[in-house]
């Protein structure tokens, strides 16, 4: 679908259409829509923003990555894996789905490019790596970033991660982020969509939310969005994530060394 005033055109090839589909089989309206909307958005930057559009990314892989990237949320469990994090499932899933495809550009998907996706997915909510990684990675996360901040969206994406714009609507705007939200509404994908997904995450695979931001959400609303479980999950995110827990190996390294173990 190309979009006039943001003027998108989205890579037309056979896998890309076959992504759709693929997305939209295993995943609810708003999680599709939300993956469709953050590959225009990745688009939408990786034309504006200049430093950007100068690393040239390969946008069929950019755009194969956003409509896969939340494979990981997925309503098909036997899609999924029982202990990686929700990126590390998508990476997977968007491996597999690659390998299985047997369209007539199968030959252009190499290990190479194959991996690029991988990466993109994997990293793409991880903002103090992702933005400084190949051009696909960077254009892949800030455009998934963008479905979140719309018009808010920072000036200097690739500096500090804290920065905003001086003023809203300075890299993208409001009639952009109508006319893609219009195409691809948000069908119930909001605060109560977030809390379910990242919930349930920390509910189903909490060892897979302590190091990354999804943690915050099972300390604050605990495992269903209200505060059940909460202080359940506090309590063994604190006991993982102890600093103890590194420094203490010190001292068993240096035991060993001293042929004290």
């Amino acid at each position: 679908m190309a979009l006039p005033i943001s003027k998108i055109t989205f890579p037309s090839s056979p896998i890309t259409a076959a992504a759709f589909t693929y997305t939209k089989r295993h995943t609810s309206e708003a999680v599709y829509n939300h993956c469709v909307r953050s590959a225009y958005f990745a688009l939408l930057l990786a034309r504006k923003l200049p430093s950007l559009a100068a690393a040239k990314p390969d946008l069929e892989i950019v755009a194969l990555a956003c409509v896969l990237h939340d494979m990981g949320w997925s309503f098909n469990k036997a899609l999924l894996s029982e202990y990686k994090r929700f990126e590390v499932d998508g990476a997977d899933i968007a491996r597999r789905f690659i390998a299985a495809y047997e369209g007539v550009d199968k030959k252009n998907w190499g290990e190479e490019r194959v991996q690029r996706v991988w990466d993109a997915i994997a990293f793409h909510t991880t903002r103090s790596i992702a933005p400084f990684a190949s051009p696909e990675v960077a254009a892949a996360h800030l455009g998934i970033t963008a479905d979140f901040t719309g018009p808010r969206f920072p000036c200097d994406p690739f500096g500090d991660p804290a920065a905003r714009p001086s003023a809203p609507r300075a890299v993208i705007t409001v009639e952009e982020f109508r006319e893609i939200l219009t195409a691809f509404p948000y069908a119930g994908f909001g605060e109560d969509a977030a809390k379910e997904i990242f919930c349930g995450l920390c509910r189903d695979k909490p060892a897979s939310t302590f190091d990354n931001f999804v943690g915050g959400f099972g300390r604050e609303f605990g495992f269903d969005g209200k505060g059940a479980g909460r202080e359940v999950y506090r309590e063994t995110w604190d006991e993982a994530m102890k600093p103890q827990r590194l420094l203490e190996n010190f001292g068993y390294l240096r035991d060993l060394l001293e042929g004290k173990e």
